[in-house]
């Protein structure tokens, strides 16, 4: 019997006692279930140890392949982010028309390039990058969250450290989700 209260004051002490001490991170989830229903869960991570990462929002996919391999040409994807929201009331016939760029420059070490799309009205955007052949570099974006029946024009701001391109210096053009039609140049 006293091995028994040992083994449940143990267990209760790393129960409510321990974990206790452990500082947690908190992400809510919630899921549509009908037009007026929805569920909500909640994760916890220890503080800091989120693995994989939860990615929220527009963001970078820092962990992928394509962008660790983009620091072989000497860039480093840093921020991808939504400078000008859903604007509503693009034509569809005029969705040919995108990708387009708006801006390409250069900021001291950094590389700015800025693009209009078309997509979903209720997307985020998950971005990437990679330098195809020896000269190009393929801006790469995935939409996701909920669907909406509409398409809205959004514009994204990749921002790329640039410290070590000059050591490279092969970037002279840029494209969009493999699109070879829409094409930017890049002054050195």
């Amino acid at each position: 019997m006293y091995r028994f209260y040992l083994i449940l004051n143990l267990i209760a002490f790393t129960q409510f006692g321990f974990c206790q001490l452990i500082e947690k991170d908190t992400v809510f989830i919630k899921s549509t279930i009908s037009e007026n229903e929805f569920a909500l869960d909640t994760m916890y991570f220890e503080k800091g140890v989120a693995n994989p990462p939860v990615l929220v929002g527009t963001t970078v996919l820092t962990d992928s392949k394509k962008n660790y391999l983009l620091q072989n040409n000497g860039l480093k994807l840093e921020t991808l982010e939504v400078i000008k929201g859903c604007r509503k009331g693009i034509e569809p016939k005029l969705y040919k028309d995108f990708p387009k760029f708006n801006s390409v420059k250069r900021v001291s070490n950094k590389l700015i390039i800025d693009v209009s799309i078309v997509s979903n009205c209720c997307y985020e955007f998950l971005g990437e990058a990679e330098v195809l052949g020896s000269d190009t570099l393929n801006l790469i974006y995935t939409g996701y969250g909920s669907w909406c029946s509409c398409s809205c024009c959004y514009e994204l701001r990749y921002t790329f450290d640039a410290s070590f391109e000059n050591n490279y210096n092969l970037i002279q053009s840029v494209i969009v989700n493999n699109n070879q039609n829409v094409i930017g140049r890049i002054k050195n």
